[in-house]
C-alpha cells in the first residue's frame, strides 16, 4: 500500500538512520539525560523526533496542562455575553470560554465554525496557537458523564454531591478531594479508592471512619496511621499488619483501647496538633519506608505500579483498585498515572490507549500525539479537546469530525497531502511530537498538577515564562463578614452555625474561605474541628506529605546497605528498605 505521508516517512527515516542510545543535553534545564535503547525502539515505532527535553521537563510541561489544585475564578463567557462562568481559568488569560453545559450540547455550537485554512507561509505553530485562542474551551477540563449537583469539580466522571474536587469517579459526597474512587461522605483525601466517612486520607483504599491516615489498606476506625493494613481501632500505629486496639504499636485490651481513645478528644484542633506532632515524631523513630511499591510487575521501573509489564520511569499505573482487573500496562516508558497504556511513552492521566506520545487526559485513544483531553480519537496529533475524532490535525473542540487541520474539513487526499507538507516541515525543524512549553498553557503555574508534583518559586515560574498570578495583598472578602483564624472556636461543639455566614481568613495564606453546610454537617458528625487553613493549601500540604516529584533516587538500604532506587529523597534521612527487608520486617 502507497504511504499517505510519503515526504514524511522519508524525513522521520532519516532521524532514525543509524540512532543509537546516547546522551543529549535538556534545552530547559540544561541536564544532560540519556536516551536509552527502550527509547529508541519507541521512538521508532511512535515516529516522533528525538525528545529535545528531559524526562522530567517533558512531564511538567504535560502536568502544567491540568489545573487540579482546586482552584476557580468567574470568568467571561464567551457563549453569553455579560455571564461569567465558573472556570479553571480567569479573565486574564487570554482564552475563551464556554460554560461546560453549553459546550457540550450536540446542539449549541461546532467548533468548526472556527476553522482556518492552513496557510503553509505562516508556521505551524502560529497557526495552532492562533486557533486555541479563538475556540472557545471548557470553563472546566470534565468529561460529560453523570454529573449531579458537582459544578466545582474537575476531570471527573460519575459523580453526586462533590465539591472542589478533581479527578473523582464513581463517587458521592466528597469535598476537596484528588483522585478519589468508588467513595463516599468523606473530605480531604488524595488518591483513595473505597473509602467511607473519612478523613485527610493519603495513598490509600479500603477505608472506613478513619482519620489522618498515609499508605494504608483495609482499616477502620482508626485515627494516625502510617502503612498499616487489614488494621482496626488502632491510633498513632505505623507498619501494622492485621492489628486490633493498637495505641501508637502498643497492644491493648480492647478495654483498655477505649478508655485511651475516650481521653482523647479529636474534636479539638489543640489536641489534633499535638497528636500531629507526636505521630510524625513516632514515624521517624519507628516509620519503615518501602522503598517502591510495586506489584507484579515485572521489567518494570518505577512506583505504585501493578500489573505492568515493561514499564520503566513510569509512576503510578492502576493505582486504583477497581482498575486493575479491567486494564494492564505494558511497553511504556516515562509516563505517570495511567492504566491501560500499551506501546506509549510521555503520557499523563492517561488510559486506555495505545501508541501514543506526549498525551495528557486521554481516554480510549490510539495513536494520538501532542495532545490535550483527547476522548475516544484514533491518530488525531496536536488536537485539544476533541472527542470521538478520527484523522485531525492540529485542531480544537471537535466532536466527531474526521479528515480536518485548523478545524477546516478536508477531503481524504486533500487530508493527507496537506498533513504530509506539515508533519515534513515539524520533522525538520526538530520538533515534531513535542508538547507545548509552560508559556503556552491555559493555567497559572500554580493552580496545576505540575506545581504539585515539582513546584517553582514565583520568580522561577516566570523565569520559565509559566503564567502566574501574583495576589492582591488585601483581602476581599466580597462583602461577607471576615472571621480570623484565631477566633474560629477550638473544639467542633463549639461551633455555631453563623460561621457558614462567615469568610474564614486562612491562617497560612491570608486568602478567605467559606464552608458549606455540608462539611459543617460533616466535621460535627465525624469530630473534626473546624480547619483554619484554606482547601486549596491543605492540598498542596498532603502533596508535600508524600514523597518525591515522580523521580527516582540512587540510595542504600537503611537495614542491608544494598544498592536501591526509592522516590524517596536520600536527603530527608527517611528509614528506606529494599523488597527483602521491608518484607521480613512486615510479617
Amino acid at each position: 500500500m502507497a504511504s499517505k505521508t510519503p515526504k514524511f516517512d522519508i524525513a522521520i527515516g532519516k532521524v532514525f538512520d543509524s540512532l543509537s542510545p546516547h546522551e543529549r543535553i535538556c534545552n530547559e534545564c540544561g541536564k544532560n539525560f540519556r536516551i536509552e535503547s527502550g527509547d529508541v525502539e519507541l521512538l521508532k515505532k511512535l515516529r516522533v523526533c528525538l525528545p529535545r527535553q528531559c524526562p522530567r521537563c517533558r512531564m511538567r510541561r504535560r502536568m502544567a496542562m491540568m489545573a487540579n489544585i482546586l482552584q476557580y475564578y468567574r470568568k467571561d463567557c464567551a457563549a453569553h455575553p455579560n455571564e461569567k462562568a465558573i472556570s479553571q481559568m480567569d479573565d486574564a488569560i487570554p482564552f475563551k470560554v464556554y460554560d461546560n453545559n453549553f459546550w457540550w450540547s450536540p446542539d449549541t455550537w461546532d467548533a468548526i465554525s472556527f476553522g482556518k485554512k492552513y496557510n503553509p507561509e505562516i508556521p505551524f505553530d502560529e497557526q495552532w496557537k492562533e486557533l486555541l485562542r479563538e475556540v472557545p474551551h471548557m470553563a472546566i477540563e470534565r468529561f460529560n458523564k453523570n454529573i449531579i449537583n458537582s459544578e466545582y469539580t474537575a476531570d471527573s466522571y460519575d459523580v453526586k454531591n462533590c465539591y472542589l474536587s478533581s479527578s473523582v469517579g464513581l463517587s458521592e459526597n466528597i469535598s476537596y478531594g484528588v483522585w478519589v474512587a468508588y467513595s463516599q461522605d468523606s473530605a480531604d483525601c488524595l488518591r483513595i479508592d473505597h473509602a467511607q466517612y473519612s478523613y485527610e486520607i493519603t495513598d490509600s483504599d479500603h477505608i472506613y471512619k478513619s482519620k489522618y491516615v498515609r499508605l494504608s489498606t483495609n482499616c477502620t476506625n482508626s485515627a494516625f496511621l502510617f502503612d498499616c493494613h487489614n488494621c482496626q481501632n488502632c491510633f498513632g500505629c505505623v507498619n501494622l499488619r492485621n492489628k486490633n486496639y493498637c495505641f501508637f504499636n502498643e497492644q491493648l485490651t480492647k478495654e483498655e483501647y477505649r478508655k485511651r481513645i475516650e481521653s482523647i478528644d479529636l474534636g479539638s484542633r489543640s489536641v489534633i496538633e499535638e497528636y500531629t506532632h507526636k505521630f510524625n515524631e513516632f514515624i521517624k523513630e519507628k516509620g519503615i519506608y518501602k522503598a517502591l511499591r510495586m506489584k507484579k510487575s515485572p521489567g518494570a521501573v518505577g512506583d505504585y505500579l501493578n500489573d505492568c509489564k515493561n514499564c520503566v520511569d513510569v509512576f503510578c499505573a492502576a493505582s486504583f483498585q477497581f482498575i486493575l482487573t479491567l486494564y494492564k500496562s505494558e511497553n511504556v516508558r516515562h509516563a505517570s498515572d495511567i492504566f491501560g497504556a500499551n506501546d506509549s511513552m510521555d503520557v499523563t492521566l492517561f488510559g486506555p490507549g495505545e501508541s501514543c506520545y506526549n498525551v495528557i487526559e486521554g481516554l480510549y485513544v490510539n495513536k494520538v500525539i501532542s495532545s490535550y483531553f483527547a476522548q475516544n480519537c484514533f491518530e488525531t496529533e496536536y488536537c485539544y479537546e476533541c472527542i470521538d475524532c478520527k484523522y485531525c490535525f492540529g485542531c480544537s473542540g471537535l466532536k466527531k469530525k474526521k479528515f480536518c487541520i485548523f478545524n477546516v474539513q478536508y477531503t481524504e487526499e486533500e487530508y493527507w497531502r496537506v498533513v504530509d507538507e506539515i508533519k515534513t516541515g515539524l520533522v525538520e525543524a526538530g520538533t515534531y511530537g513535542e508538547f507545548p512549553p509552560l508559556k503556552d498553557s491555559f493555567f497559572y503555574y500554580h493552580d496545576t498538577y505540575a506545581y504539585a508534583m515539582m513546584p517553582l518559586s514565583r520568580e522561577e515560574a516566570i523565569a520559565a515564562r509559566a503564567k502566574w498570578r501574583d495576589e492582591e495583598t488585601k483581602v476581599d472578602t466580597k462583602g461577607i463578614p471576615a472571621i480570623s483564624y484565631t477566633d474560629i472556636p477550638d473544639n467542633i461543639k463549639d461551633v455555631k452555625d453563623d460561621i457558614l455566614e462567615k469568610a474564614i481568613v486562612c491562617k497560612e495564606t491570608g486568602k478567605p474561605f467559606r464552608l458549606t453546610p455540608w462539611e459543617l454537617g460533616f466535621y460535627r458528625e465525624q469530630k473534626i474541628p473546624i480547619p483554619v487553613v484554606c482547601p486549596q493549601e491543605r492540598l498542596l500540604n498532603r502533596f508535600r506529605s508524600r514523597n518525591s516529584s515522580y523521580e527516582l533516587y540512587e540510595s542504600k538500604c537503611a537495614q542491608c546497605g544494598r544498592d536501591i532506587q526509592t522516590t524517596y529523597n536520600p536527603v530527608k534521612g527517611l528509614r528506606v528498605y529494599c523488597e527483602q527487608c521491608y518484607q521480613a520486617e512486615m510479617i
